[in-house]
Formats: C-alpha cells, sequence, structure tokens
C-alpha cells in the first residue's frame, strides 16, 4: 500500500455493482432462504457486516488449501506458458493497418471537447478501424439507453446510431479491424443476455449473433483475429460466469472457459507486442453455488494467446485488491489503483491505493511495484503509443499518471499536463488507432449527475 494512500469513506462503484447483483440473486433464492441472514450483508455504511467474522477462522485455512493448489496448478502450468508465449511471439501479427505515429512528448498532445448525443453513465467503449463507437448505458432516470454515437478520427465528426435493444452493463470489443462488438448486458428487467450487437466498420452495417452463455458485463479481449468475451455477472446463484466465448473474423462462436478455480470478474489487457493477453486482478466469488457468496479480491491470472487462440492460468496477481485498472504497452502490462476493505474500526473502512503493479511478457512474472502520483479508485486505462495512461478514479486531481513502457517508470509530470477538464466517475475510454484518447459519459458531482461531456487527448501524428 503507497504511503499515499488515503480513506475514502462513501460509496465505492464496487459496493454498487454487488448491491446491484444481489437483486438478482434475490429472485433466485427460494423464499425460505431469502429469511436467512446473508453473509454478505452490507452494513449502513457500507462494510462487511460482522456475520461475515463468523466464518474468519475457517476462512484463514481455507486461504491456505487455495493458496497449495494454485501453487500446484502453476508448476503444472509453468511449461506450457514459457511454450505459449514463445509460440504466440513468433507467429502473431496485428492484422489491418499499422497505427499512426504517436506524438512522444506529452505536452505537445492537444486537448479538445465535445459532446455525446445524451448524458448516461456505464457507456460501453470500443474502437475499430478509425472510428470510436461509445454504446448504450444508464441515463440520468435510472433506465437504459439504446444509443450508439460514434466519432470518426480522420473526418472529426460524430454520427449517431442504435442498438438492436437498450441495456447497461454490457462488454465492449472489436475483432479483425473490423466489426465492433457490444456483448451481453442486462436488459430492462434485469435479465443477463446472450445478445452481441455487431457493428461493421467497412459497410456501417449493423447484425446481431449469439453468446453460448448469457452475461451482463462480460470482459473483452481484442486478440486480433479473433476475440475473446471473459466472464461476467451471470445472474444465477453463482453470480460470476468462468464462460468464454470466442468470435472470430467470421463471426463465429466457439466456447470453454477459465482455467481458475473460482468464478472471477477480472481486468482483460491486451497487448499487441507480445500478443497475449492478461485476464487477471478483479474479483471473485470463493464460494460459487453456495447460498451465501464469498467475494473477495481476485488474484487469479489467466494468459491468452493470440496466436494459437489459447489459454493457461498464469502467475497469481501479487497484490488483491478492489477496483483496479489496466492497460499494456511493449509487453509491459501495468494494473494500478483500487482499494481494500477494513473493519471500519482499527482501521479505514475502505482504503484507496497508489500501488500499481507490472507483469512482464518476456519474463512472464510480476515485477516490483511502483506507486501512481495519487491513489486511484476504478481508474480509466489506455494504452497510447508506448504509454500507459491513467486517468480519473480521484477527486484529488485531474492531472493524468503516465507509465513509459520504454523506460518502466512513471513520468515524472510537474507541469500536471495533460490533464481532464471534468472530474468524472463511471465513464468510458477507448484509444483509436492507437494515438487518439476519447474519454465519454459517466457522472459528475459525485455521482449526482449523468454527463454527456467528451474529453479528446490527439497524441497522432498524422
Amino acid at each position: 500500500m503507497g504511503k499515499s494512500a488515503k480513506a475514502f469513506k462513501r460509496p465505492t462503484k464496487k459496493q454498487k455493482e454487488i448491491k446491484k447483483t444481489t437483486k438478482a440473486q434475490a429472485a433466485l433464492t427460494p423464499a425460505a432462504d431469502k429469511e436467512r441472514p446473508s453473509s454478505m450483508a452490507r452494513t449502513s455504511s457500507g462494510g462487511v457486516s460482522k456475520s461475515k467474522s463468523i466464518r474468519k477462522k475457517a476462512k484463514v485455512a481455507s486461504v491456505m488449501t487455495r493458496a497449495s493448489k494454485a501453487k500446484k496448478r502453476r508448476m503444472a502450468s509453468e511449461m506450457n506458458i514459457a511454450g505459449l508465449l514463445v509460440l504466440t511471439v513468433l507467429l502473431f501479427a496485428v492484422p489491418g493497418l499499422a497505427a499512426p505515429g504517436v506524438i512522444d512528448d506529452i505536452y505537445d498532445w492537444v486537448f479538445s471537447g465535445a459532446m455525446l448525443s445524451e448524458p448516461r453513465s456505464s457507456v460501453a467503449a470500443t474502437s475499430v478501424g478509425n472510428i470510436a463507437l461509445f454504446a448504450g448505458g444508464r441515463l440520468q432516470n435510472g433506465s437504459y439507453s439504446d444509443v450508439v454515437d460514434i466519432y470518426n478520427r480522420k473526418s472529426k465528426t460524430w454520427t449517431v446510431s442504435r442498438l438492436s435493444v437498450a441495456r447497461s452493463e454490457i462488454g465492449a470489443g472489436s475483432v479483425g479491424n473490423r466489426y465492433a462488438l457490444f456483448a451481453g448486458g442486462f436488459d430492462a428487467s434485469f435479465k443477463p443476455m446472450t445478445l452481441v450487437d455487431v457493428f461493421d466498420a467497412q459497410t456501417g452495417q449493423w447484425s446481431q449473433i449469439q453468446l453460448n452463455t448469457p452475461r451482463a458485463a462480460p470482459r473483452l479481449l481484442d486478440l486480433g483475429s479473433v476475440a475473446a468475451v471473459v466472464g461476467g455477472l451471470s445472474g444465477d446463484l453463482q453470480y460470476l460466469s468462468k464462460a468464454v466465448d470466442y468470435v472470430d473474423a467470421n463471426l463465429t462462436v466457439h466456447s470453454t472457459s477459465l482455467p481458475s478455480e473460482y468464478p472471477q470478474l477480472g481486468l482483460p489487457i491486451f497487448d499487441s507486442t507480445s500478443g497475449i493477453g492478461l485476464y487477471t486482478a478483479g474479483y471473485q466469488n470463493s464460494r460459487p453455488g453456495e447460498r451465501f457468496n464469498d467475494f473477495e479480491p481476485s488474484n487469479q491470472t489467466t494468459i491468452f494467446a493470440a496466436a494459437s487462440a489459447s489459454l493457461v492460468a498464469g502467475p497469481l496477481f501479487p497484490y488483491p485488491r478492489w477496483g483496479s485498472g489496466g492497460a499494456a504497452a511493449n509487453g509491459m502490462f501495468v494494473v494500478g489503483g483500487g482499494h481494500m476493505f477494513g473493519d471500519g474500526s482499527s482501521e479505514p473502512l475502505t482504503t484507496v491505493t497508489d500501488r500499481a503493479d507490472v507483469f512482464h511478457a518476456q519474463t512472464q512474472q510480476w515485477g516490483q511495484a511502483l506507486t501512481l502520483s495519487v491513489p486511484r479508485d476504478y481508474p480509466l486505462v489506455q494504452t497510447v503509443g508506448d504509454y500507459v495512461v491513467f486517468l480519473a478514479g480521484t477527486q484529488a486531481t485531474k492531472a493524468l499518471d503516465i507509465f513509459d513502457s520504454r523506460t518502466g517508470t512513471f513520468i515524472v509530470n510537474p507541469r500536471h499536463t495533460p490533464a481532464l477538464y471534468t472530474l468524472r466517475d463511471d465513464a468510458a475510454a477507448v484509444t483509436v488507432d492507437g494515438c487518439l484518447l476519447v474519454v465519454a459519459g459517466g457522472t459528475v458531482y459525485q455521482g449526482r449527475n449523468a454527463t454527456a461531456s467528451v474529453e479528446i487527448f490527439d497524441a497522432c501524428k498524422s
């Protein structure tokens, strides 16, 4: 935990997620079971209730057992990981046009603003070709949106389209440098969906395909010629899904599952240089399928290989916590920020961290931890050229934290620019052509109002 960690007592996004998924579980729990006290009941202050402490001693033994099992799994898969990464580096090539050059001096990045067609939060964002798409989300009145705002980097123009069904908690990604995918989500009845809206960037037309497993908030890994739709909220008593649906460039879907021991809602991070993706950190359900779920920060890591579309268990995430964010550049995967829960008496109820962990594709290991300039919770993180950029996730500064993958360090930035114009939460961010960073939507005034504000950081040379 960095020495600049601070107490932060307003409800976190993670607590809001647990509240939302509790509604889905309640609808599936027998009436007799609903009357029983849940071990994950929350107190009015947002902390874990005392009922959870009843299992504390038993949980210590359980954690030790899980650690032993995890060690065996790591040893068994070590050779597989090594062979997998070597094969990937030899075979992988990014399809489509090469990204334009990136302005190296961050002080020369050009800032501009725009507006979405309607204010909303929880927007799904992705890019394909030279366009950015911002789809769906939650309106100010709590209803869901079907609007898709589309920005063209070349023409610098905005157009508006629509999803086939209004929804929120959508997973977004792309495949084959042609198709933008908007997968799953909650419908108006709070039911997870199998629907995938597909936008063809070449024709401008929409189509639909179906996942094999319904999910809300699935994570998407863009693996070049294939996209992996990973995990998500399952809407059943397990809460979290281990399902993986691969979507190829022909929009064919085939399925597998995560090799991890527990279902996990993690971070999807892909690096085009090494050709591998990580699914790591986030949180897991350590008692899947039982009446009372046990959510805790996850140390599980899965490595996806783009060239072979295969996946294996990777080295454990070194500092599990809620609410971190991550991206990768040049074989360096940076996961930063997040928070830990305390008991609210001897330690703060919620402590936000400035810690950043780095996974090195070359060594297949997590390296020495680094430090953000300020603690950040649920930061937006994107790759811009050789940089991994952290923004938002704090009320302390509008400045960005920028990691330079060439030096393996964060840039010392006394000028505190580039910087956001508006502090916001629950926003969307995406990078177009590897050089244009776009931040859109979210909530302002500490979550009270949805915003249509868009902020653009242009680092493109052409």
